[in-house]
């Protein structure tokens, strides 16, 4: 079983995710550049009318997916502590599906408790603990020296 997805470009009509708290609202779609950046949905996390947050899926598996994870999400600072990325990541991983998934990556700063308890919650289970991040890598430029990998799967 690997890491990759069965389509690796875009679904069409998937501008909007709805959830039962939050939706997702399209911002753009990536084509990358394989084998180095991977195509991947950016989407706006929604509350009502109102942006709190991003969310991304990559479409693929390479190097640096350990880094990157296939999921990354931000909750804005006013809004965190209510679950928002745990509902986000919940919608994203129905995305995931429809990509042929059978389990995904994603990596969190060990020091970030509110992503890893999300992640955890999605059902997510520790496979690296501590992970160096490349000095080379953009992640160490902004402190993040390590990151704990979680796979969720999907099946």
């Amino acid at each position: 079983m690997s890491y990759d997805c069965l389509i690796h470009q875009k679904l069409l009509d998937k501008e909007n995710l709805r959830g039962p708290m939050i939706h997702l609202r399209l911002q753009g779609f990536y084509p990358g550049n394989p084998p180095q950046d991977l195509p991947n949905y950016c989407y706006m996390i929604m509350l009502g009318h109102e942006k709190i947050g991003s969310i991304t899926l990559r479409l693929g598996f390479n190097e640096m997916t350990m880094i990157h994870g296939h999921i990354g999400y931000t909750i804005d600072t006013a809004y965190r502590g209510y679950g928002y990325s745990y509902y986000a990541l919940q919608i994203i991983l129905e995305l995931a599906k429809e990509h042929g998934y059978e389990r995904i990556i994603v990596t969190c700063d060990p020091n970030n408790l509110r992503s890893i308890k999300s992640v955890l919650k999605a059902g997510g289970r520790m496979i690296h603990e501590f992970r160096d991040v490349p000095k080379d890598h953009i992640y160490y430029v902004l402190g993040i020296t390590q990151l704990h990998v979680y796979e969720i799967p999907l099946t």
